[in-house]
Formats: C-alpha cells, structure tokens, sequence
C-alpha cells in the first residue's frame, strides 16, 4: 500500500456490488502531517484519491490504474486533529475498460469532503493486495 500506516480501514461493506462504503480513521500522527503542515495538519488531496483507490483496489480485488478524473470538488479541509474518521460512498459502475466510480466522502455528520468521478482500468502488473 502506498500510504502505510496513514489510515486504517474501521469498516468496508458493500451493497449489491455496486455501492461501496468504507470508514476510514487517519493516523494525525503520520509523518506526512509533518509538511502537509506542522501546527495545522491538513490531509492531502492526493492522498485522498489513493484512499479511495485502495478501497476500491481491496473490494474489488483487482490491481487499478487511474485513467480518468472528473467533476473533482475539495469541498472541506480535513484536519485529523479536528476530525481523523471519514466514510466514502463509492457507487461502482462496471465499465468495458474496468470500472466507472461516482464518491462522495464526507465526515460522519454528513458535511461534505470530497465529490469527484474517477475512471479506472485494471492494472495489468501485478501488486500484492491486502
């Protein structure tokens, strides 16, 4: 995994296959709050999309690549001091190159983090999944 130990997965379930929700609790001791930045940590936006990626990647149990993103909005900063637990809401479509994803991630009070379209395609190399 790309960001080890800066989050752990509290709960992954699934709704018909084509509804993905996973709770998800950073880790405001991670390293990368050091630049990202010290005395006022803010989880990267990039690290964000790898979340997502990764539970996707975990579900699915299939390698992805990210093709395409779309319709991306950073709607609130997330400082793991403040708030360190999040749930994305991945609607999956399958898709003939792989898989379509609508997310809406957003605190546990419902306000809003990130809303973003992502296309991905199956990662022909092989990487070890958890």
């Amino acid at each position: 995994m790309l960001l080890d130990d800066f989050y752990e997965i509290l709960d992954l379930k699934s709704e018909d296959n084509q509804i993905l929700i996973a709770s998800i609790k950073i880790d405001k001791t991670h390293h990368i709050f050091e630049g990202h930045f010290p005395e006022n940590p803010v989880t990267p936006g990039v690290a964000m999309l790898q979340i997502l990626k990764n539970c996707l990647e975990i579900h699915l149990k299939e390698p992805l690549l990210m093709k395409h993103l779309s319709h991306v909005k950073f709607l609130t900063l997330v400082n793991p001091n403040i708030e360190d637990t999040i749930d994305f809401n991945i609607k999956i479509r399958h898709h003939a190159e792989g898989f379509k994803i609508k997310n809406y991630t957003s605190f546990r009070d419902g306000r809003s983090i990130l809303k973003c379209n992502v296309t991905f395609v199956k990662n022909p190399k092989t990487i070890e999944l958890e």
